[in-house]
Parts: C-alpha cells; sequence; structure tokens
C-alpha cells in the first residue's frame, strides 16, 4: 500500500511539472507574417500566368559565387526571391537595384532583359518561388 502510494505521489508531482508546460504551449498562437506582395514585378511590369497549360511550382535555391553575373534573361513566369544570404546588384536597363541579405523582390513574367551580379564578400544564396508552367524554363538567357 505504501509502494502504490508513493507510486500516485510521483506520478501527481512528475505531473505537476509537466502539465503548466503543456498549457503554456497551448496558449502559443501561430503568427503569419506577410513579407512581400505584389501585382507587378521589380521593373513595374503586371504580372500573369501562363495559360492553357498545367500550372507548376518551382521552389529553388540559387547559390552565386563572388564575382559572379548571371547571363543577360528573362523570365517567362512570375516569381519571388529572397536573398538569404549575401548582396546582390540587379540590372535592367538603366535601372539599378541593390539587394542585401534578407530581403526579396518579385520578378514579373513581363519583366525586361536583366542580370544579377553578387556584389558581397561570400556566396550569394537566393530562394526563388517561381508560378511556372509544366516544361516551361524558368529562365531563357539572351
Amino acid at each position: 500500500m505504501k509502494r502504490l502510494r508513493n507510486l500516485l505521489i510521483s506520478a501527481i508531482s512528475i505531473s505537476s511539472i509537466f502539465l503548466p508546460l503543456e498549457i503554456s504551449r497551448a496558449q502559443e498562437k501561430i503568427e503569419v507574417i506577410p513579407l512581400i506582395q505584389s501585382s507587378k514585378g521589380l521593373g513595374g511590369k503586371k504580372i500573369s500566368y501562363p495559360r492553357w497549360k498545367q500550372a507548376e511550382l518551382r521552389f529553388l535555391k540559387v547559390i552565386i559565387p563572388v564575382g559572379v553575373k548571371t547571363p543577360i534573361h528573362t523570365h517567362p513566369a512570375p516569381m519571388v526571391v529572397y536573398l538569404a544570404q549575401g548582396d546582390l546588384k540587379h540590372t535592367r536597363g538603366e535601372n539599378i537595384n541593390i539587394f542585401s541579405s534578407k530581403q526579396s523582390f518579385i520578378e514579373s513574367n513581363n519583366g525586361e532583359d536583366h542580370f544579377v551580379e553578387n556584389i558581397g564578400n561570400e556566396p550569394a544564396i537566393i530562394y526563388v518561388v517561381a508560378a511556372s508552367a509544366v516544361g516551361m524554363p524558368t529562365t531563357i538567357n539572351k
């Protein structure tokens, strides 16, 4: 009987330690923080989606070494770009934008030719989400 009583006291003691932790977790709320939203791309052109094709979402990680510049290109599908690490120079004609780590921008599928250059001291790590179509390239080099 004494053993059962000690076991019961132990169980109550242990549950009184962990129960408040579970209650506090249950009171935590999921938080949604909008990071970027637009109906136009970086160059000011409206975004549109491919028609009459099977939609496809892509999530890409792109690493651009220090000092490297992409070829001049366009994108046939709209995309959201997040620079996780590094510094980038985005050049579209006379329009130049500089982005630093933890910044994002939107590229329109109606945008003009452009290129991106890593101007930082470390590899640039970019995450790209493209709203594309099956078989459509993500980038078209000029």
